[in-house]
């Protein structure tokens, strides 16, 4: 079993995760905290068949940041 999300993701982005292979979940992880950009990374996983927008990614993001 592969490590949740780090920090508190939502709804959306904690389904997609759960929904990954663990080889994929940690390529997910790298990009999601690499700062890679949020529109790229949601095109690529739309294109894939999960649904999640760029500001989704971007909110996660400052959450992290911030210490939500």
């Amino acid at each position: 079993m592969s490590e949740p999300l780090p920090g508190e993701p939502g709804p959306t982005l904690k389904r997609l995760y759960e929904e990954l292979e663990p080889d994929v979940r940690e390529t997910l992880v790298v990009r999601l905290l690499d700062g890679s950009s949020a529109e790229r990374l949601a095109l690529v996983l739309r294109r894939h068949g999960h649904t999640v927008s760029a500001s989704t990614i971007r909110t996660y993001r400052r959450s992290l940041r911030d210490g939500v």
